[in-house]
């Protein structure tokens, strides 16, 4: 049996590749690998915090619960995001076309702040130049698949600004 990491570090050395595998094996879900390592780590730390080993079983067999239970949390957001993404792009468009033909765009489309530029410049280009994925992906030199990512983490950042400044 597999001995109980003294600590978060030799947690990480020793297990990182059992949640990595987890992570990959969820790839094909709509959530980018790298969201989903990351939740696959939270969930071994998780496991760490909430491990009694005193209790008869390999702490191996018990963090693949914790990670699992984070990853599939993380898709069901996504999911629950993506379903919302229609919505939330009518939204947006009609707060262009109301602004009309402004120079500013961030005034325009009322883009949070803290806002990377790949996520605005994916906005403002879907939305307001109406351009399509191709497109983007030609001009920022990006994948298809990436300007997609890109622009789910944008409208999720949009409509967190908006429920903040709405509440």
């Amino acid at each position: 049996m597999n001995e109980y990491p003294k600590d978060q570090e030799s947690l990480i050395a020793e297990y990182q590749k059992l949640a990595y595998s987890i992570a990959y094996s969820y790839r094909s879900y709509g959530v980018p690998l790298e969201d989903l390592k990351q939740e696959s780590l939270i969930g071994l730390l998780s496991a760490y915090d909430h491990f009694d080993p005193t209790m008869n079983t390999k702490f191996s067999t018990y963090a693949v619960y914790w990670i699992k239970k984070y990853i599939l949390s993380a898709i069901s957001k996504e999911h629950h995001a993506s379903l919302n993404a229609s919505e939330l792009n009518q939204d947006i468009v009609a707060e262009a076309q109301q602004g009309g033909e402004c120079e500013n765009h961030d005034e325009e489309l009322r883009l949070p702040k803290d806002m990377p530029l790949s996520e605005q410049q994916v906005l403002i280009m879907s939305y307001q130049k109406k351009m399509t994925l191709k497109e983007i992906s030609q001009h920022l030199n990006i994948s298809i698949e990436k300007v997609k990512q890109i622009r789910q983490k944008a409208i999720r950042r949009y409509k967190q600004s908006n429920d903040i400044t709405n509440s």
